[in-house]
């Protein structure tokens, strides 16, 4: 395995970057950074854009010459890269058998007005959601399904949260990314002519076979409350997913997959329809 010459003597508890990985851990960290930890997701959140700010290694934890390829990598781009010992980095993870090697990478967030889109469009807005598994894997979906963005409503979970990045497989480095409020998320669809509709296990109509307009805007709400009156009342339709099965719904991140890939299905058939003679 590769040796890492260029690092210097372990880093402490005290270190800056130590202590700004372990504030990112917390539900109650900022939005401008997010922590990845592991080489294979520091992999796939670099395949993916991630823009390392800093890098905490321990030598005695790597495994083969993925980590120090990756040191060697992150230390490229000029971000700090860090000794830790393995007492000081069994703190910084929360994983069983952990590969010794973590990344503080800057957020993917945008503001909303730099959103830009095209025709045909698929944008997917997430409202009030609780949970960060639901929030990671529907922007790995959303960036599966082509969406041109997200925009993240009523915020209970940031999308820099470890959860969110780990369940989103890195996707969160390739998707815009906007926080926003209901009222200005709403104009802002108005003002670039979005089809507006909201996932709702009661609605009467159906996502199969739908008409989906060239610029579309998927709305899921939380997953205990649904969509928010305000989102219910903006929505040019209601849609839901028949259940065949003695269940009532599916699970916030498998309905919207369900409803991305369909939505796509259709705006790749705009795209793929002959003009007129």
């Amino acid at each position: 395995m590769q040796e890492l010459h260029h690092l210097g003597a372990p880093a402490g508890p005290s270190n800056r970057w130590v202590r700004e990985y372990l504030r990112l851990k917390s539900a109650r960290g900022p939005e401008d950074v997010a922590p990845v930890e592991g080489v294979g997701l520091i992999e796939a959140a670099l395949a993916h854009g991630a823009s390392p700010v800093a890098s905490l290694v321990c030598e005695a934890l790597l495994r083969d010459d993925r980590g120090p390829a990756l040191t060697h990598r992150i230390a490229a781009t000029g971000a700090p890269t860090l000794s830790v010992s393995a007492r000081t980095f069994a703190r910084l993870t929360s994983r069983d058998g952990p590969d010794g090697l973590a990344m503080i990478a800057r957020s993917p967030t945008v503001p909303l007005d730099e959103l830009t889109v095209a025709s045909p469009a698929l944008v997917l807005v997430l409202d009030r959601l609780e949970l960060p598994g639901n929030v990671g894997s529907l922007i790995r979906c959303a960036s599966a399904a082509g969406a041109a963005g997200v925009i993240v409503t009523g915020a209970s979970v940031r999308v820099t949260h470890p959860l969110v990045v780990r369940s989103s497989v890195g996707s969160v480095f390739s998707v815009p990314i906007a926080t926003s409020s209901e009222g200005r998320a709403l104009a802002w669809l108005s003002d670039e002519r979005f089809q507006i509709l909201g996932a709702d296990p009661s609605a009467a109509r159906s996502y199969r076979g739908f008409a989906y307009g060239p610029r579309t805007a998927m709305v899921l709400g939380s997953e205990r409350f649904g969509l928010s009156a305000r989102w219910r009342a903006a929505a040019h339709q209601l849609l839901s997913i028949r259940m065949e099965g003695k269940v009532d719904s599916l699970n916030a991140g498998h309905a919207g997959a369900v409803l991305m890939f369909e939505i796509a299905h259709a705006h790749r058939a705009l795209v793929e329809q002959p003009p007129p003679s």
